[in-house]
Parts: C-alpha cells; sequence; structure tokens
C-alpha cells in the first residue's frame, strides 16, 4: 500500500517519529498537496518502462507516486537522515534504488541512457543541476523540474530583461516550458517563494554551432554586465577595433543589449570571437 505522504501532519508525524529536524541550509521543503502532486505525475507523462532519476527524493513523496508507473527509479538523497524513511516508505517497490549522495558528483552515465530526470529541487541548488543536464546531456532523454516560479519564468523568457544566461545555455540544447505555478502553500515548510514545474525535452540536435565551452564563455563574457550595450561590452573585454569590427562583419546594432539578442545571433557573434581566439 502506497502511504499517504502528502499531508502536513503526516509529515510531521514522519519526521518526528525518526527524531529529524529539517535543515534550512538544505533548503527542505516537502511537497504537501495531494492535488498537485496528481498533476506533476499527469506532467511528467512517465512511459512505463523508463529509467528515472529523482534528485533529492526527501521522504518519498514523489517517488511513491513515480515508482508504479516506471521500469526502474533511483532515488537520489544527500541528507542521510532521510534513507530510513526512504527504506520504509520505499519497501513496496523493488524497481527503486536508493542512492545516498549528491546528485551534483553523480555521473548521469552509472544510471543510463535516454533518462527520465525528476524531482522537488531545493532552490539553491537548481543552477548547479540545470547545468549538470547541459554537461551530461548525452544520457538525458527529458526532465521535469519543481524549481523557484522566478527562476522558471527566466528560463523561458523572450529576449529582453527577463531573460538569464542559464536559460540561454539551457535552451541550446534542449526545449523549456513552464507547465504550472505551484502555491508556496503546497509545500511543508512553506518556503518563501511559489515553485513553478518546468518541462525539458533533449533536442535532436544543438540549436547552436560552437562547442559547448565557447558558447559558455561567450554568454559569460556578454551577461557579465547585461545593462551595457554590446560594442560596450566587447570593447571593455576586447578593445575598440575588434568590437568595430565585429559589429560591422555581423551587422549588429551596437547599442543593442545581448540579452536581446537570440540564440542563433549569440551563436554567430561566439562563432566570430571563436574564430580571432578570443574564446
Amino acid at each position: 500500500m502506497t502511504p499517504d505522504l502528502t499531508s502536513p501532519t503526516r509529515i510531521r508525524q514522519v519526521l518526528s517519529r525518526h527524531g529529524i529536524r529539517l535543515k534550512k541550509e538544505l533548503g527542505q521543503h516537502f511537497l504537501a498537496d495531494g492535488n498537485v502532486l496528481r498533476k506533476i505525475i499527469s506532467a511528467i507523462a512517465p512511459g512505463g518502462d523508463e529509467v528515472a532519476v529523482e534528485v533529492g527524493a526527501g521522504i518519498g513523496t514523489l517517488t511513491c507516486a513515480l515508482a508504479p508507473r516506471v521500469g526502474k527509479l533511483y532515488a537520489v538523497e544527500l541528507d542521510r537522515r532521510l534513507i530510513p524513511i526512504l527504506e520504509e516508505n520505499l519497501s513496496g517497490f523493488p524497481n527503486v534504488e536508493i542512492v545516498p549522495g549528491d546528485f551534483l558528483a553523480l555521473p548521469l552515465g552509472d544510471f543510463g541512457r535516454r533518462l527520465l530526470v525528476v524531482g522537488n529541487l531545493p532552490y539553491g541548488i537548481t543552477s548547479g543541476v540545470l547545468l549538470k543536464l547541459i554537461q551530461e546531456r548525452d544520457y538525458v532523454e527529458r526532465v521535469c523540474f519543481l524549481i523557484q516560479w522566478e527562476v522558471a519564468e527566466k528560463l523561458v523568457a523572450p529576449p529582453g530583461p527577463d531573460r538569464s544566461r542559464l536559460g540561454l545555455h539551457l535552451r541550446a540544447y534542449f526545449h523549456v516550458e513552464v507547465a504550472f505555478r505551484v502555491s508556496r502553500n503546497s509545500f511543508f515548510p512553506p518556503p518563501e517563494v511559489d515553485g513553478g514545474l518546468v518541462r525539458i525535452f533533449s533536442l535532436p540536435e544543438p540549436r547552436i554551432s560552437v562547442p559547448e565551452e565557447v558558447f559558455e564563455e561567450a554568454l559569460r563574457i556578454l551577461f557579465a554586465a547585461r545593462r551595457k550595450t554590446l560594442r560596450r561590452v566587447l570593447a571593455d573585454r576586447f578593445g575598440t577595433e575588434v568590437a568595430r569590427e565585429l559589429l560591422s562583419e555581423l551587422g549588429f546594432d551596437p547599442r543593442v543589449r545581448a540579452e536581446a539578442l537570440d540564440l542563433a545571433d549569440l551563436d554567430r557573434l561566439a562563432a566570430w570571437l571563436h574564430s580571432r581566439g578570443h574564446v
């Protein structure tokens, strides 16, 4: 029988029985809303025979709901105090393997290929997890994460001041969409901000032509001073002559900011810099 782990009262009881007080520095906010959990499972749309990896299994709320719907599920949890709870709650699922450890330090290739990666991410590790997906994308088929709402919005923002460097980097290799918003009151204990469910799908081919490290370095340079014009950023970093030559050859408005460029333009810019040995 699958335990009910979506009640704040039940979560308190489970933690109390094991003598556990949550650590703020680990960003532990457990989903405590059955309706939201059902929406998440529907959004994940598990395929039945998939290999799934859960980032931060916690006490097993999402794990228990997902386990009957996938072929194999690796439940990764950093807080070793929670491992006995996971073992207890997941004892009825022989297809689940509990993996104590830091997801960021675990090679995705150890779990297989064409992975489904899911999780209610501690907000403090969101960037690190998404960068890991980029770096190890050959093993990832699709992703479904609960993350901070403001971060979710920035990942899919159009060209302009609201977009993020991380979102651009991610969308070079994945299709990214926001499924729905989740109230902070759906978690125990409630975080300070709402969450958002994002779905991420691997692309057959990257949207950029330059090597990953070249694109990443170009983004780092351009977004280090994102409020400056493209001409100013390039001149400050590479000199006035390089800036003038690049802008002229690529036909960019020198007054535009990097945040206003689309992926294709950023790829062209990175390729130009790389061809001259600047990145």
